[in-house]
């Protein structure tokens, strides 16, 4: 009942931002901005797509590596494609992620460490997609109409940065663990220091972290360079610095779970920072419009594979 309630509101949610966006729009412009469409730039699209999934299991394998769970890439690639594939119908953008801690999980017998892995590889990422936002603000400051938005990365990079230090120290964590007397479920308290261990182990190694981090700089300005080809797609010619600016901070709101997929929520960043960049409300929807229907298709993918996709076979114990 609560999870059918949790739904009917993230529908609410993002069926009242799309009203409230498209209400007063100019629906002639609308189709204009769509019809220009330059097909040629789809290939390269989805070449940087596939690009950024090969990269995110990558570091994802690492990971695990460290870890002691060997697992091949394609195999990871595999359950990555099948997760974006998820992400259509899960709350947020990364809901898929559900989907490759329990595939993993049940491959390797060691839920614990599968679940740190995700995390620490999603953390990693937003790390180093708060990093870009905040160094392409202070680079294209004299560009921002509105200068508070500086603000935003600086205040998402703190807050990263206070996240990964909680998780490290681990010393108040468990405190506020044991407030709420949640080590009395002995289960889930010995899942807790499993996850927490595997957290200390990638963080003990310097070389490790350097790599994910790397790959995690790389991945994002992809992201970043995939949204920039679909706006040049749409014939815009706004500077890619705006991209280097905004990207990151829509990618971060669309994160939060309170719309399916994060629709509604994109649309209304897109509307709102590129408004920055002087472009019309039709021209940012139409971005994201774009965007969510080449998700889509690249998503499809996944699909596909988890139709042909035997199940995992639990891992010995």
């Amino acid at each position: 009942m609560k999870k059918r309630l949790a739904l009917m509101i993230k529908l609410a949610i993002m069926a009242g931002l799309l009203t409230v966006l498209y209400r007063n729009v100019d629906f002639a412009a609308f189709r204009a901005a769509l019809a220009g469409l330059q097909w040629g730039w789809i290939p390269l699209i989805y070449a940087l797509l596939f690009l950024n999934t090969a990269l995110n299991s990558w570091k994802w394998g690492l990971l695990l590596k460290a870890d002691g769970i060997a697992i091949p890439l394609r195999s990871l690639m595999c359950s990555h494609l099948i997760g974006t594939f998820f992400n259509l119908f899960l709350p947020s953008s990364i809901g898929g992620d559900a989907y490759r801690v329990v595939d993993v999980g049940r491959r390797a017998g060691a839920g614990a460490k599968s679940f740190a892995s995700v995390f620490a590889e999603r953390l990693m990422g937003f790390l180093a997609l708060a990093l870009w936002g905040l160094l392409f603000s202070a680079l294209g400051w004299s560009r921002l109409p509105d200068k508070r938005i500086l603000a935003l990365p600086v205040i998402v990079f703190a807050l990263m940065g206070a996240m990964v230090f909680a998780v490290v120290q681990r010393t108040a964590l468990v405190a506020v663990w044991r407030f709420f007397r949640m080590d009395r479920v002995h289960k889930l308290d010995a899942f807790l220091h499993r996850f927490l261990d595997s957290l200390a182990g990638y963080h003990a190694d310097r070389r490790l972290i350097a790599w994910v981090f790397g790959l995690s700089l790389v991945f994002q300005m992809t992201a970043i360079t995939t949204i920039f080809c679909i706006s040049r797609a749409l014939h815009w010619d706004a500077p890619f610095i705006y991209f280097c600016i905004f990207v990151p901070l829509i990618t971060l709101g669309e994160a939060l779970p309170i719309s399916i997929f994060g629709i509604g929520v994109r649309d209304g960043l897109y509307v709102f920072f590129f408004a920055q960049a002087g472009l019309a409300r039709e021209q940012a929807l139409s971005l994201a419009l774009v965007y969510v229907i080449i998700s889509i298709l690249y998503s499809l993918i996944g699909g596909g594979l988890f139709l042909l996709r035997r199940p995992a076979a639990p891992a010995p114990r």
